[in-house]
């Protein structure tokens, strides 16, 4: 029989009996519809990750100060100087050196943002060329570094107003300084480090931190440069400026955090995908008993094709064509559903789902594959039965 032929007669069996081959594909649909909706949604949370976490400026690189022994007070040992800032500042591939207190890459300065007799402890930052949303208000102006502004995020604003829009126009005070609030940051988003940090001018971080400790050197490299390369030649500089120290200085990429957590998203969603796809395989299971029906329904038809000179090959072919054809097409309904569940979770998520191609090939695969396996021992049966008992049976 002609691969035409195979996919007519096929077809035409299939549509004999419609309402049991849609009940048959319900479970590979439920299935399918489950996977793909689990996978958009860690597409879309590892996306708003890598926006939230992911510095805008692609060239920055983070040095901090490891000693040997790991008791040893850091700001004791002083592995930082500001003299260091302007040496490093005309070594070879760096743009731009800015000294400040961080953690793992994270710079960030703590402060005490007060409005009459209401507080709020929070991070602050310098704007830099970060990309941030601002809900009310507005963000800084390029002329406005050297003014006492300041972007709010919206958590704190919450805490020192009755509304966060309320403060647009009013002082509050940072540390001891006055400052006027120009803006207010949109909510944070999920897994967001900036969720709860507050913007002033890079002149107001400086001052207050001009007695602190340096912990680690923000360091921003010329485009196209190798970070290590360029890290090799800062890591000479600082040991020859700070000889005495036992200790050594480590490269921090801001992007390995980010990278790390879309590894853990990965393998959740993974492990989530796999436990929704069990249902698969009760769909699985169900195409199996539907073809089982099929052979069994259709005997003295097989006896006939068998006895007119059809091979064993040509009949297995069909029935398990006809079970592909079944998940396969219970596979794309489940696709578009899951394409469906993940817009409406949308609403409901603060980040929007990303359904890929990956996504899409891979649940069409593998909808076909389900065909295969639980297709295959019908099909097995229905091309070894004896044409005569088939018949007559």
């Amino acid at each position: 029989m002609s691969i035409t032929n195979l996919i007519r007669t096929s077809i035409y069996s299939l549509k004999s009996h419609k309402l049991r081959v849609f009940l048959t594909m319900i479970g590979i649909i439920i299935g399918i519809s489950s996977v793909v909706t689990i996978l958009s949604i860690g597409n879309g949370l590892k996306a708003e990750v890598n926006k939230s976490m992911v510095d805008t400026s692609a060239n920055k690189i983070s040095v901090t100060f490891q000693a040997d022994n790991a008791y040893a007070d850091l700001s004791l040992m002083e592995p930082f100087s500001k003299t260091d800032t302007y040496y490093l500042q005309s070594a070879e591939g760096v743009e731009k050196v800015e000294a400040s207190q961080g953690i793992a890459g994270i710079s960030f300065t703590t402060g005490q943002i007060s409005y009459f007799d209401k507080n709020a402890a929070g991070m602050l930052d310098a704007p830099d060329s970060k990309s941030l949303s601002v809900k009310y208000g507005r963000f800084f102006n390029k002329d406005e570094d050297p003014k006492k502004l300041i972007v709010l995020d919206y958590e704190t604003a919450k805490i020192l107003f009755t509304s966060p829009q309320d403060a647009i126009g009013h002082g509050v005070t940072v540390n001891g300084d006055n400052f006027e609030v120009i803006g207010i940051l949109a909510e944070p988003g999920m897994f967001s480090l900036t969720g709860s940090t507050s913007y002033v001018s890079k002149k107001a971080i400086d001052d207050m931190n001009s007695d602190a400790a340096i912990s680690q050197l923000d360091i921003y490299i010329k485009p196209g440069l190798d970070r290590n390369k360029v890290f090799e030649k800062i890591n000479k500089e600082l040991k020859q400026n700070h000889p005495n120290l036992q200790g050594k200085y480590v490269l921090q990429d801001p992007q390995a955090l980010t990278k790390a957590l879309e590894k853990v998203i990965g393998g959740l969603t993974a492990f989530i995908a796999f436990v929704s796809g069990i249902s698969l395989f009760v769909g699985g299971i169900g195409v199996m008993n539907i073809m089982y029906v099929s052979v069994s329904e259709r005997k003295r038809e097989i006896g006939i094709r068998r006895a007119i000179g059809a091979k064993p090959k040509s009949i297995l072919l069909q029935f398990l064509f006809e079970s592909i054809v079944v998940t396969g097409i219970g596979g794309i309904i489940g696709i578009l559903c899951g394409f469906l569940f993940g817009k409406i979770a949308s609403n409901f998520l603060p980040f929007p789902t990303v359904l890929t191609v990956g996504t899409f090939l891979g649940a069409t695969i593998t909808s076909v594959i389900v065909g295969i396996i639980f297709g295959i021992i019908p099909a097995v049966n229905a091309s070894r039965m004896d044409p005569i008992k088939a018949i007559y049976m």
